[in-house]
């Protein structure tokens, strides 16, 4: 039976609880209500999945148990740019256009995983998911469209791009059952880079 690297579901737990900090954050400071609403629902969803993966490691060999917190840790396998808050209401967009997409594309080739696990969670998370696709998506082409706020949203892909496409790269580590991710790490790279290559392209943004 498939066994997932307790490494692969700390990374995705960890980045999935630091998210929803993050988010959680701008349902009192987004730029209109229903913003702040959406910030509120996105939040709880991302805490939620990690709250679910944190779970699913109590049933994973070998799990660290220092992993198996979701409160408490001394440490968290996060991604740096999450680990303090956004500075600006693009960086919040990028954030779910760019790195909560890239995490969905992983949640994609776990959804036909051997790992019973992570392939329950990866259909209620990808359900989810696409409402922050959608309105990420709706945020990023509003912002890059307006001249007040063109630059900053650039600031922020310019932020966030490389570190999101370096930790697609990595994301499937030798300790994995290469039957736990139906696609690669290469794979799921590029088919995030085309993906939203050509959502800027048609915002009329610069690719990093």
């Amino acid at each position: 039976m498939a066994t997932a690297s307790p490494a692969l579901l700390v990374r995705l737990a960890d980045n999935k609880y630091l998210l929803g900090r993050r988010l959680s954050e701008w349902t009192n400071r987004a730029p209109a209500l229903e913003a702040a609403v959406a910030a509120a629902a996105m939040a709880q969803d991302e805490l939620g999945h990690a709250r679910s993966l944190y779970a699913a490691m109590q049933s994973t060999p070998d799990a660290p148990e220092a992993y198996l917190r979701e409160e408490g840790r001394a440490q968290r396998l996060g991604m740096p740019f999450l680990e303090r808050p956004f500075g600006h209401w693009a960086e919040f967009v990028a954030a779910v256009v760019f790195f909560d997409r890239a995490m969905t594309r992983v949640f994609e080739a776990l959804r036909s995983s051997d790992y019973e696990p992570l392939r329950q969670r990866a259909a209620k998370i990808l359900q989810e998911e696409w409402f922050h696709w959608q309105y990420g998506q709706g945020w990023l082409k509003r912002l890059a469209a307006e001249p007040k706020t063109r630059q900053a949203m650039q600031a922020a892909v310019n932020q966030i791009w490389q570190p999101t496409a370096d930790w697609l790269a990595t994301v499937q580590d030798g300790s994995m059952d290469e039957n736990v991710l139906t696609h690669g790490a290469d794979d799921l790279r590029q088919r995030w880079l085309d993906e939203i290559g050509a959502l800027l392209t048609q915002c009329g943004l610069a690719m990093p």
